[in-house]
């Protein structure tokens, strides 16, 4: 995996995400966001602006280092999983063999705070072809003023079908990594310990201007 790190204001040509519409238009949008530099809290997001992204979009909660949650998620998600992705950990998009590499880039994400991009391959199987993806992850504060969220998405190029479907890094090909230029509020709180209260666990409570970001069932 190579990493290709970018400083504030140059070209991102070739990189993941930047012939791709729909990520292009998500990242322009939470851009819009960032008064003064800062990184855009997590109840900006309003589904008037993610327009088209809706159903490839995911909000993550992180829990510990590298581990991180889709607390809302959209319908493209749910079909490539098979399955309500909502409180499922974001590695169950991705090979075994892949997920050490995914915890890496998320912790990124988190902490450094960066913008993460990465083209993804899913490998053909027996009456299956490949499928190549691109995930991308923008840090959002909450509401203690800390990047414990991440707005991200992931486009693939293909149809779904009824087995889930899981996604390896794209050997070969090189992941954007933007630390942003920024000075959180304090360090990063501590993991939530494995036994807290079930209720400090619950995904995120969905406010209205994510209604059209997920599957209420």
């Amino acid at each position: 995996m190579s990493i290709h790190h970018n400083s504030p204001g140059t070209g991102h040509h070739g990189l993941p995400c930047a012939e791709n519409p729909i990520l292009r238009h998500l990242e322009s949008y939470w851009q819009s966001l960032r008064h003064a530099r800062h990184i855009p809290a997590r109840n900006e997001i309003a589904p008037q602006g993610i327009d088209a992204a809706l159903p490839y979009a995911f909000i993550l909660q992180r829990v510990g280092p590298g581990v991180a949650r889709m607390r809302v998620a959209g319908q493209k998600i749910h079909e490539l999983l098979c399955m309500d992705a909502r409180g499922m950990p974001v590695s169950v998009l991705f090979a075994p063999n892949s997920r050490e590499q995914l915890r890496a880039l998320v912790e990124t994400a988190f902490t450094q705070p960066a913008i993460v991009a990465a083209s993804l391959i899913s490998p053909a199987q027996k009456f299956r072809p490949a499928l190549s993806g691109t995930l991308l992850l923008l840090p959002l504060r909450d509401e203690n003023d800390q990047t414990s969220r991440v707005l991200g998405a992931l486009v693939s190029d293909g149809a779904t079908d009824d087995r889930p479907r899981r996604f390896d890094l794209a050997p070969g090909r090189a992941v954007r990594i933007d630390t942003l230029a920024i000075t959180l509020a304090s360090s990063q709180p501590a993991p939530a310990p494995a036994d807290v209260a079930p209720q400090k666990q619950r995904p995120d409570v969905v406010r209205p201007a994510l209604r059209l970001v997920i599957d209420n069932g």
